[in-house]
């Protein structure tokens, strides 16, 4: 057989936040091909390869941009693979891809429970294989496979566990604000109802509390580090950090970001609290009554039982990768 020649060239497309999260999860899949990443804003994760950064549409008028740049980087670095579990930027770079002979894989996120996303969607006719990671959406995509979810706990992780008996508040990367929540918690703590050290993780709300200490952000190892030794965790209810939670055998409370509020375009993050919630994997709080109830429900409940998952979309993956490594006679 012809000696391959290079490493495959694969190119992870992603929005910031929560589908960064999921797509790092996949990581170990990438063998030793050669991998780039193409973000729509700054990122504030260490990644394993260069990043290139590309205007941030919002379902308007810059996804013709996004294919602008898509045009200008494939002529410059033509990968071989796209990889994204969404948000927006991966359907203008997969359908310029096809013009340049990519092949793409996609993974609705975690986040789409019973209702595909709009990004799903589009992606149907424009991936090559394409994953989903919960058994409802089969109907909605019957040419694609579900291996079950992108975060799982793994014997290595659940051998170690860590309890510093805090409450830790994460609300994620979106330019929206989630300020509701952290006045509840400021007027909780400010009378003295919370019975054990608060630590937030702001973001861009615009209130900072005045009862505990906070940080807009905090680098993406101190965060898992914050999420593994809280007691309890207390965060909006987007995929990557409801998955992070779950990979280090956490049962979060979460609070949705609501479109009526502006935190969120629509109530997507409600649709995976109650999945999570019917499950035994999460609280769900939608009123501010039912905050402080969640949390001492919480912090009085005896550890939970931890058990481990294998990792088979992330194998699944990392088989499509060789097979089309194999195809075109490349190294991985």
């Amino acid at each position: 057989m012809p000696t391959a020649s290079r490493r495959l060239h694969l190119c992870v497309v992603s929005s910031v936040g929560g589908h960064l999260r999921e797509v790092l999860e996949l990581v170990p899949a990438f063998g030793a091909a050669e991998v780039r990443f193409v973000v729509n804003d700054k990122v504030n994760v260490p990644l394993p390869g260069p990043v290139e950064q590309i205007a941030h549409a919002e379902r308007d008028l810059r996804v013709l941009w996004n294919a602008l740049e898509a045009v200008v980087s494939f002529s410059k670095d033509r990968p071989d693979v796209l990889l994204s579990t969404g948000a927006g930027p991966i359907v203008p770079l997969a359908a310029v891809g096809k013009l340049f002979g990519c092949q793409t894989i996609y993974i609705e996120t975690f986040g789409s429970v019973d209702q595909p996303s709009l990004t799903g969607r589009m992606m149907v006719p424009l991936a090559d294989r394409f994953y989903y990671q919960w058994p409802s959406l089969a109907q909605y995509f019957p040419s694609g496979r579900c291996e079950g979810p992108i975060f799982v706990r793994e014997a290595a992780a659940a051998s170690s566990s860590a309890d510093d008996g805090s409450i830790f508040v994460a609300v994620g990367t979106s330019q929206r604000g989630f300020d509701r929540l952290l006045r509840w918690l400021d007027e909780l703590a400010e009378q003295g109802a919370v019975p054990t050290p608060l630590f937030a993780q702001r973001g861009h709300a615009r209130h900072k509390p005045s009862t505990f200490p906070s940080y807009p952000f905090l680098p993406s190892d101190k965060l898992d580090q914050r999420l593994a030794s809280a007691r309890v965790v207390i965060c909006h209810a987007g995929a990557g950090i409801v998955g992070t939670c779950l990979r280090l055998g956490k049962r979060p409370i979460l609070v949705p970001r609501l479109a009526r509020f502006g935190e969120a375009i629509n109530d997507h993050q409600l649709m995976l609290a109650r999945a999570l919630s019917q499950t035994g994997q999460a609280q769900v709080v939608v009123e501010k009554a039912e905050l402080l109830p969640a949390i001492l429900a919480a912090l009085s409940a005896p550890p939970a039982a931890l058990s481990t998952t294998e990792p088979r979309l992330r194998r699944a993956v990392a088989a499509d990768l060789r097979a089309i490594a194999a195809a075109r006679k490349l190294l991985i």
